[in-house]
């Protein structure tokens, strides 16, 4: 069985040349071959208005094309505007949210006091989680969201972030302590 020793070919969506200078045709072409990417982050973000959100991502992302540096790979530097912006979409659809849940689980189901009960722990303890993730640094969340909600072996998520796979592992396993650090520390002041 023979080996082949050519390497792998290059995607040709890394080459921020493919898409300048821009224009409206490089433009929609950068948005179609980015958008799987960008929506697949906004949604393990748990964003709700994807539309809104990824429209704020590709006009940050078109707009900083022309000064790519190439310091990383393109998808890697897409994947870190997409995170970025999709945290701050994240945090502000929360604020609004916090501001109007508390009634909505009593008028869902007026009449069953004990799933309404059950209901309120789920929340009350998503919420603590949450909130103990919000008092991370975003680089912690940013690894415990690749590794717990992406599902995503170190080895992609180092290529992710450009950094090594042992670098992935410890940041991972850190990110993981500071967050069972802080829930101890709420369970301790309820």
């Amino acid at each position: 069985m023979e080996t082949s020793t050519r390497p792998a070919a290059a995607d040709p969506r890394e080459s921020p040349r493919r898409y300048l200078p821009l224009d409206r045709r490089s433009a929609a072409r950068f948005v179609d071959e980015w958008e799987p990417l960008v929506l697949g982050v906004l949604r393990r973000l748990r964003v709700e208005d994807l539309g809104d959100a990824a429209s704020r991502v590709f006009h940050k992302a078109l707009r900083g094309l022309p000064e790519f540096r190439g310091d990383s790979k393109l998808s890697t530097w897409v994947y870190r505007i997409a995170w970025r912006e999709g945290l701050r979409v994240a945090q502000q659809e929360k604020r609004r949210r916090d501001r109007e849940a508390p009634l909505e689980v009593a008028i869902d189901r007026p009449d069953g006091a004990e799933d309404q009960l059950r209901t309120l722990e789920r929340q009350e303890t998503a919420a603590g989680v949450r909130a103990s993730l919000e008092r991370l640094s975003p680089r912690d969340r940013e690894i415990l969201a690749l590794r717990y909600l992406e599902e995503l072996p170190f080895k992609v998520i180092a290529d992710r972030l450009d950094i090594s796979f042992t670098a992935a592992k410890v940041r991972s396993h850190r990110a993981l302590t500071r967050l069972r650090v802080v829930l101890a520390g709420e369970e301790n002041e309820a």
